[in-house]
């Protein structure tokens, strides 16, 4: 026996050998291994550990960065904050693991093998890849050699050394503007209501936003470095800064190496300053106030707007606003619309605004301390309008309070009337009502797993839709510049714009739409209240002379169809993914026939009408022609037949009657063509099948099913959940409206694995083999909208 104790051991050493290669070791992550929830990365140094940590509501649901020594692990960096995994929670569960894929992208997988690409904002173009943590806190990816991707280009809410914050890429179209965002509360790394970075509008200046439109102001370039307005207390950074033609940033280094200082943006707005000494971590506040500490600082930013308790007249004093907390629209508007706003805001100290050379107005509008405005009176030359009165006289208050009230009383009156007619044909003059904060507010919110779904309107407080001017508009837009525009629909063109720091999707519909105003008007006040993960979510609108405008979240992968029909692209998708997309789908749909307030059918429904976001989670979108039926109308019928060949169905094709029913039938052929990777309506096979229905109904009937898969997916699906989802599809696109299964039907089959399905009839064979994007008679899409019989709950 004791010949054989030398194959024991060389075997022993080949087979842990062959395991580690399996999974993540030291600091670098290699194709083909695992990083599970038990497991880290740790920096070469072993400065900085990554690795996956939970929220009070999901738990191993995000992987982080933190320092190796912090006792607390507090991350400095997070891949997926607004995306929490979904994961059973277990001590060393293998439920979520990070890996790199045979596609060369770095990739979180939860326990429904759903992928998270870490790395979308720049995909990798060969399988040749590897991560690696560096000592600088910084996580790149690299492929034969070179960096193409590093987690210090997207931080969260922590600035360490060596990262940069600013704008990257100017006067390109991938322009990057790099800004902190803070945590929405301690526990929860989700997007939080304060931003600091670089001022897009005005580079000189370094500022802190917060989610209703105030910012301050904490850095200023002087012309040759940006300098900020708090100091360190241990004299140990080097800040530094770039100001070229294609890029303006913040850095800075540590003095002492191995004594590392840091900066995080807490959740409640306040800017720390850390230090680690030793294994001890120190740390000092600093307020969004003026040169002062927090701690000894009377005039911090204002968190709570104050009651309108001096009603709404105003004085006018010479001097100048504080720097401490004011909001600034350097946009064309009039000072009307600025004093308008500061009136109908009772937050709003005072107001003043100033010319621009191209005849638009800056209106600045301050939100801090009275007490701070009067110190400034006289110190400059501007006209500030003073809620109340600008001196400490009550006398004189109450004075200028009875020579404005006929003129307040007046405003009212008009500011009543506007709002009355804001959502008619005229709309309003440059929508300068509480709009800013309420499209913050929608853009703030996230849309992740630890948040409910809203999937009954009727036990929600209906929300309120901003309505936002077309100089607004003008500017997210560049004048609507055609290198900003995405797509051009049977509504009109659609652009991408910025507003508030955020991307946003502007569709401006053409006049020759035939979208009238009541139409317009109708989309506005439904549309809007539809809340629903997978539904792309409206947030905002315009009215301008003939204008008409919606805003919705922009969709930074498109559209579906972009991906399943095209080659380079189609790869991306494997089965779990795809699945993930339709059961997605049908939850919207189910949505829409069952659980909104009202039961809408969309009419429209095509691959190319599906969004995905960030994260490849479908969303359905473009309601324009959307029909509501009202009370228990199960079905209706129009004269005009207007949609998309290959995606409708029989009965509204033939007579016009459409229902629930004619979405499953736009489903089943969306499901369908997800599974092939083919388009319905010009689909041409050699068996001489006229569409990809009769080819999927031969297929499926001859017990060939699997066939039909897309040839990308070879390697990643699972046969025992293709056929059941094929014939999931077939069953939607039966003939027969009363042969078709409800949405509720769908979901059910496409959730419970292993079911006894019906058996599906055979369906239509249509011989309309015209392009599946062209509408059907070239008619200008028309949104038929309507709610008349309605009464909201």
């Amino acid at each position: 026996m004791k010949t054989w104790r030398p194959f024991h051991v060389v075997f022993c050493t080949f087979a842990c050998f062959f395991v580690c290669l399996s999974h993540a070791s030291s600091d670098t992550l290699r194709h083909g291994q695992y990083l599970y929830s038990n497991q880290t990365l740790v920096s070469a140094g072993g400065v900085f550990e990554l690795g996956f940590f939970s929220s009070p509501s999901a738990p191993n649901g995000f992987l982080g960065i933190w320092f190796k020594n912090d006792k607390n692990q507090k991350p400095v960096w997070v891949a997926n904050r607004n995306s929490p995994l979904d994961s059973d929670g277990m001590v060393g569960s293998s439920s979520v693991l990070l890996t790199i894929r045979n596609d060369g992208n770095m990739v979180i997988i939860d326990r429904r093998n759903i992928s998270y690409i870490v790395n979308y904002e720049a995909l990798a173009s060969g399988n040749n890849t590897t991560a690696t943590l560096l000592d600088s806190g910084n996580l790149v990816l690299m492929e034969g050699g070179n960096t193409f991707w590093q987690s210090f280009d997207y931080p969260t809410d922590t600035f360490l050394p060596g990262m940069k914050l600013g704008l990257f890429n100017i006067n390109t179209e991938q322009l990057r503007k790099q800004f902190l965002v803070s945590w929405s509360n301690t526990s929860v790394p989700a997007d939080g209501i304060y931003a600091p970075g670089i001022d897009p509008v005005n580079n000189t200046q370094f500022n802190v936003w917060r989610s209703d439109g105030a910012y301050q102001q904490i850095g200023l370039w002087d012309g040759h470095e940006f300098n900020f307005f708090f100091k360190s207390t241990l004299d140990n950074l080097n800040v530094s800064s770039g100001w070229k033609t294609n890029e303006i940033y913040v850095t800075f280094s540590n003095k002492n190496s191995s004594m590392p200082s840091w900066f995080v943006l807490a959740s409640d707005g306040l800017i720390y300053e850390f230090t680690m000494i030793g294994n001890e971590i120190k740390n000092v506040d600093y307020s969004l106030c003026d040169d002062t500490m927090a701690s000894s600082s009377p005039r911090c930013l204002v968190r709570r707007p104050s009651a309108c308790s001096e009603r709404d007249s105003f004085s006018n004093v010479t001097g100048m606003l504080p720097s401490s907390l004011f909001t600034s629209w350097p946009i064309r508007i009039d000072p009307y619309d600025c004093e308008k706003f500061c009136t109908i805001h009772c937050s709003c100290v005072a107001y003043t605004y100033d010319s621009l050379p191209d005849g638009g107005t800056i209106c600045q509008v301050y939100y801090g301390n009275k007490i701070d405005l009067q110190k400034l009176v006289g110190t400059g030359n501007s006209t500030i309008y003073v809620r109340g009165n600008a001196s400490k006289s009550d006398r004189k208050l109450l004075t200028a309070t009875f020579m404005v009230i006929p003129l307040v009383f007046f405003m009212l009156i008009l500011l009543l009337w506007i709002k009355c007619s804001s959502l008619g044909i005229y709309g309003f003059r440059n929508g300068t009502r509480d709009s800013m904060r309420l499209l913050l507010s929608q853009l703030s919110s996230d849309d992740n797993a630890s948040c409910p779904n809203i999937t009954e309107l009727g036990k929600q407080k209906d929300h309120e839709l901003p309505l936002l001017s077309f100089s607004f508009i003008v500017t997210s837009t560049n004048n609507f510049s055609l290198t900003n525009q995405l797509g051009q629909g049977g509504f009109g063109p659609v652009y991408k714009g910025k507003l508030l720091q955020h991307d946003i999707a502007v569709k401006r519909l053409s006049k020759n739409s035939g979208q009238g105003p009541v139409e317009f008007k109708n989309e506005v006040q439904l549309i809007s209240k539809l809340q629903h993960r997978n539904l792309v979510k409206l947030l905002g609108f315009c009215i301008h002379r003939e204008e008409k405008i919606l805003i919705y979240e922009y969709m930074p992968n498109k559209s579906l169809d972009s991906f399943v029909f095209e080659k380079t692209k189609t790869r991306l998708l494997n089965w779990r993914q795809r699945i993930h997309i339709i059961e997605g789908i049908a939850q919207g749909l189910l949505y829409l026939h069952k659980y909104s307030r009202i039961r809408i059918i969309h009419r429209d429904l095509k691959i190319s009408n599906i969004l995905l976001d960030a994260y490849m989670n479908p969303k359905i979108s473009d309601f324009g022609l959307a029909r509501i039926l009202s009370g228990n109308e199960c079905r209706a019928k129009t004269n005009r037949v207007v949609g998309t060949y290959g995606y409708m169905s029989p009965e509204y094709l033939m007579h016009g009657l459409f229902s629930t029913k004619s979405d499953v039938f736009s489903f089943g052929v969306i499901v369908l063509e997800i599974v092939s990777g083919r388009k319905n309506a010009n689909f041409y096979e050699s068996d001489h099948s006229l569409n990809l229905l009769g080819h999927a109904w031969n297929l499926w009937k001859s017990g060939r099913a699997a066939e039909l898969m897309d040839s990308t997916l070879a390697d990643s699906s699972s046969m025992e959940s293709l056929v059941p989802c094929i014939q999931v599809g077939l069953l939607c696109v039966q003939d027969s409206a009363e042969d078709r299964p409800t949405m509720s039907d769908v979901v059910s089959m496409l959730s419970n694995e292993g079911a006894t399905l019906p058996t599906p009839k055979q369906p239509t064979y249509s011989n309309l083999t015209t392009e599946v994007d062209k509408p059907l008679n070239q008619l200008p899409s028309v949104n038929l909208l309507t709610f008349s019989e309605v009464e909201a709950r």
